[in-house]
């Protein structure tokens, strides 16, 4: 089987859809409505919907599937489909994502969720699980946009707290990691070593530096006027570079006569926590002795309560002294906890694979279906029921098997504060629990070393194509199911 590019797999699925639903629907006109998919169910034992695979669309399947499964995401986007009418992708995201939550056994196509993502693939560059993420979340960015400015002044003169449009809850992680090519080590890592090497602070040379690039052009002018005293322009040159340098008018430069480089240190930590903390753990190596692209395999162990706590800033920033770091970790009394709600693991090669995907099963306390007439739908997850799904294959899981597993990408959303402690409780039980079994044995890989991994974060909802600083390959496996 040939290797075909995500956005042709996703053109090829559109073509595949269109032409086949539309038999399906000639003789029924009827147009779902996410208040005709109810949520509720006392039947514990039903699964939940599959999607059916039109033809290497696993990509697009595991996507849906693990979005389906935020709270905070159902939440969004009903509000702002409140608010707001002609939003063309959050209405039939929220209908796919609800027909993905209910109880069910059956399998469907999401067909008009398909044409309208087709409109948004406008390269030819190749598409997996991780960059249609960012195509949904970037869109959903845009029409939140446009949703305030279609409110305009009307959000102002309202006093009602009502009429105040939802923040996104996107915030995505892009962890890329460093293997050694000379041995091939590769055993594993953890998510907490990934977020310790994002946050710590990083050194760097040949930067350039705008205010010793001016020192130095300045220098550099005063040698030219020792020789040529009377040089009119050096002078007035001279003396627009002091007065520059005096006012702290660094950044009005525009042509130095020499750059100058030197050492210079990087950090990055969260300075706002997002609701839902996407992470994508980058998996493309490159040989460089042979320069073929292959899959790395390490084991990224990640936990089910994630504490961003000791990544997060105090609100206080450090600009002025590049020594130290830019801010001390948060230490509130309120951790900021995120609980592991989907996953996307990938299967196979660089070249051939495919994508599954695992999540939480959620649970309507509220529905506002016209069959509940709930005022809205509100969410719980459940506290150890998953699931594991393959396209139109669901089956019952445990959360044992989600956290053995290697992931592609995670899904987190925040705790809430009144929760917190209820988490923090359960576990100081684990860990008394812990404590009193045997001490695991030498060869057990937990006593493994951890091989160094490094990290880079970047929003996709402000610019979709773009690539870490730090990242050593950005291209990602090919889904061909």
């Amino acid at each position: 089987m040939t290797t075909i590019t995500g956005t042709a797999i996703l053109i090829e699925l559109l073509q595949y859809t269109i032409t086949n639903t539309s038999n399906e629907n000639s003789n029924n006109t009827e147009i779902i409505m996410d208040s005709d998919i109810c949520l509720s169910s006392t039947n514990d034992h039903l699964l939940i919907s599959g999607l059916v695979n039109t033809g290497n669309s696993c990509f697009l399947n595991s996507v849906l599937q693990s979005l389906s499964s935020l709270p905070k995401l159902h939440s969004y986007l009903y509000q702002i489909n409140q608010k707001t009418a002609s939003l063309f992708i959050s209405k039939p995201l929220l209908k796919t994502l609800r027909l993905l939550s209910r109880p069910s056994n059956a399998t469907f196509k999401p067909s008009e969720l398909v044409s309208i993502l087709s409109n948004c693939l406008i390269n030819k560059e190749q598409q997996d699980a991780q960059e249609l993420f960012q195509i949904i979340s970037t869109t959903l960015d845009n029409e939140n946009q446009f949703a305030r400015r279609q409110q305009g002044l009307s959000s102002l003169l309202s006093n009602a707290s009502t009429s105040k449009l939802p923040e996104s809850p996107f915030t995505g992680l892009l962890a890329n990691r460093l293997s050694c090519m000379q041995c091939g080590y590769t055993d594993k890592t953890t998510l907490e070593d990934c977020l310790h090497q994002l946050t710590a602070m990083e050194f760097l040379n040949d930067v350039i530096c705008r205010k010793c690039t001016l020192i130095e052009t300045i220098r550099h002018t005063n040698a030219k006027l020792e020789q040529n005293p009377s040089d009119q322009i050096l002078l007035n040159t001279k003396q627009e570079l002091e007065k520059r340098l005096s006012m702290g008018l660094i950044e009005q430069e525009k042509e130095a006569a020499c750059t100058t480089k030197g050492l210079s240190s990087k950090q990055a930590m969260f300075a706002k926590s997002p609701k839902i903390l996407c992470l994508h753990t980058a998996r493309s190596s490159l040989d460089l002795s042979t320069g073929e692209i292959y899959k790395n395999t390490c084991q990224v162990e990640f936990p089910e309560i994630l504490d961003l706590s000791p990544y997060c800033t105090n609100g206080v920033l450090n600009t002025t002294d590049p020594h130290l770091p830019i801010s001390s970790p948060l230490h509130t009394a309120v951790p900021i906890k995120y609980r592991l709600m989907s996953i996307v693991v990938h299967y196979g090669s660089h070249d051939y694979g495919h994508f599954i995907a695992y999540k939480r099963r959620l649970i309507a306390e509220k529905c506002h279906c016209t069959s509940c007439s709930d005022d809205q739908t509100v969410l719980k997850h459940h506290e150890s029921n998953w699931f594991k799904i393959s396209d139109e294959h669901v089956e019952a899981c445990t959360v044992d098997d989600v956290l053995s597993a290697n992931p592609y990408m995670l899904l987190y959303e925040m705790v809430e504060e009144e929760q917190v402690s209820d988490i923090e409780t359960e576990e100081e039980e684990e860990e008394e629990h812990w404590i009193q079994q045997p001490i695991a044995p030498p060869s057990s890989p937990l006593l493994a070393p951890l091989q160094k991994a490094s990290c880079s974060f970047y929003k996709p909802l402000s610019n979709p194509q773009r690539r870490s600083s730090k990242s050593l390959w950005t291209e990602a496996p090919t889904a061909v199911c």
